[in-house]
């Protein structure tokens, strides 16, 4: 049976030079990406053309065989004190048993056709409506991809360049040490007193009688 690859869903290999992306066959200036996204996917990886057709002979040979095998049989229970009869059940049983045989090899395949497997696509657009996967089952590799790329739109790096082959897991992208967002200084608010100033002293709390000169 034949089998498809992550390659059929995107692109599997790129580069990253000082102001462009290649994705497979496709060439993106890093200024002109407006969108980056990872995503979830599942992926058929049975379900090719030639599987079906498989499927679909093995189905039909089985309803075929399955037929004449009871015809067979039916000819050995009209006939049966005949010669011919006893060669009908023998080649009617033949094509029972082929019958389900192959029955049975074309349920297997129909099953193998809706097997699923969950893989991840990083796709990244750009300012001119066109759409780029890159495709893995890891996540944490694209997730990667997509920081390093989002780094050189943020800060204009040339620096950062690299390449990366998804299929022979080769990845050879670093990120500058210095190349961590500076993080924005928090806000310091003045402390606010406990309590109301107190800007003159209290008054006594009674005057002092006045002598009067005697």
């Amino acid at each position: 049976m034949d089998r498809q690859t992550l390659d059929m869903e995107g692109a599997r290999q790129g580069e990253v030079s000082a102001a462009s992306l290649q994705l497979g066959d496709d060439t993106i200036a890093i200024r002109r990406i407006a969108t980056m996204s990872v995503e979830g996917m599942m992926f058929f990886p049975w379900d090719t053309p030639g599987n079906r057709q498989t499927q679909r002979l093995y189905a039909t040979l089985c309803v075929a065989n399955l037929f004449f095998g009871l015809v067979a049989i039916g000819w050995w229970g009209l006939m049966p004190g005949q010669p011919s009869s006893v060669v009908a059940l023998f080649i009617g049983g033949a094509l029972m048993l082929l019958g389900i045989f192959l029955g049975l090899r074309a349920t297997l395949i129909a099953m193998r056709l809706k097997k699923r497997e969950p893989y991840y696509r990083l796709t990244i657009g750009t300012s001119d409506g066109r759409q780029i996967p890159l495709v893995d089952d890891n996540r944490e590799v694209l997730i990667k991809i997509r920081d390093i790329v989002r780094y050189k739109m943020d800060t204009n790096d040339t620096e950062t360049t690299g390449e990366f082959d998804l299929n022979l897991d080769i990845i050879d992208l670093h990120m500058p040490k210095d190349g961590q967002r500076p993080e924005r200084a928090a806000k310091v608010r003045p402390r606010e007193p406990d309590g109301p100033e107190i800007l003159f002293d209290d008054a006594p709390d009674a005057a002092e009688p006045l002598k009067s000169a005697s």
